[in-house]
């Protein structure tokens, strides 16, 4: 079964070449902080909202993928909140396959596994319609050379439980995404101290002190947060813009951050 693409056009650009030229700019145009060289990167926290506004903060996180997967097939797990239905639990989708106008995507073998988990089931209703885990799709075909993909769109469920499930697949090559933007519709000098209140959080691993209010995707950042707690992963900070920077109107704007976990990084650099 192949979920098709429903936010092409709106989201992002339907066309293919205007797609890919554009997430190319993006990430090219990423300014990356110093980190240790060989360190391994594990997961991203990147927004989700239209490319015109949050495109040039997703590609500060994708910029740092560009040397992985090159030789191995990377096991992409995707961490995307629910905009649509409210449920309990984690739901994969019933497709086994993506497709975004760069192409199309396969998810996981390693999916089927996780279906056996308590927290996690398989709904199409709950992907029919997600745009958070689809957004992330044409930055990932930019940057990864060979990689499916885990897509897993989060409703209330206990997200340390989660966060065991996903890393008892002990897969070798796994990156994680979490797909959120920050405050919406705040003034923008409020929007930027609420944000940087919201991005200390994260960078202390203080997920219990998140909300709905504070990060649509709250839930997937708490989620990622306790398996960087339990593997070691070390946090940083890539950038910070919101809508009022990357779109102009600083009336009511909405927040967005990438911010990246690293394996054997120096917690200092």
């Amino acid at each position: 079964m192949i979920r098709s693409a429903v936010v092409a056009g709106q989201f992002y650009p339907a066309q293919a070449r205007e797609l890919r030229t554009d997430v190319e700019g993006y990430i090219e145009d990423a300014r990356l902080p110093a980190v240790t060289a060989g360190a391994l990167c594990r997961g991203l926290i990147v927004p989700h909202a239209g490319y015109v506004y949050s495109g040039p903060v997703a590609g500060g996180g994708y910029a740092c993928l560009t040397g992985l997967g090159k030789s191995v097939q990377t096991t992409v797990v995707i961490l995307a909140p629910s905009h649509h239905v409210w449920f309990e639990g984690a739901a994969l989708p019933e497709a086994d396959v993506f497709r975004t106008p760069l192409g199309d995507i396969s998810v996981s073998n390693a999916a089927k596994l996780l279906v056996r988990a308590r927290s996690i089931f398989t709904s199409s209703q709950a992907h029919t319609m997600e745009h958070a885990v689809e957004v992330q799709l044409p930055f990932l075909q930019v940057a990864l050379k060979d990689f499916s993909i885990i897509p897993l769109v989060l409703g209330d469920v206990d997200t340390g439980i989660l966060a065991q499930e996903i890393l008892a697949l002990n897969l070798p090559h796994m990156l994680v995404v979490a797909s959120s933007d920050l405050s919406h519709y705040d003034p923008y000098d409020v929007a930027v101290e609420h944000d940087r209140t919201t991005i200390g959080h994260i960078l202390r691993g203080e997920g219990g002190k998140l909300s709905g209010d504070d990060a649509c995707g709250f839930v997937p950042i708490r989620t990622i947060l306790a398996m960087a707690r339990v593997s070691g992963w070390k946090s940083q900070l890539l950038d910070y813009r919101n809508s009022g920077d990357t779109a102009g109107d600083k009336s009511a704007v909405v927040g967005y951050t990438s911010i990246g976990f690293w394996e054997g990084r120096n917690e200092h650099e």
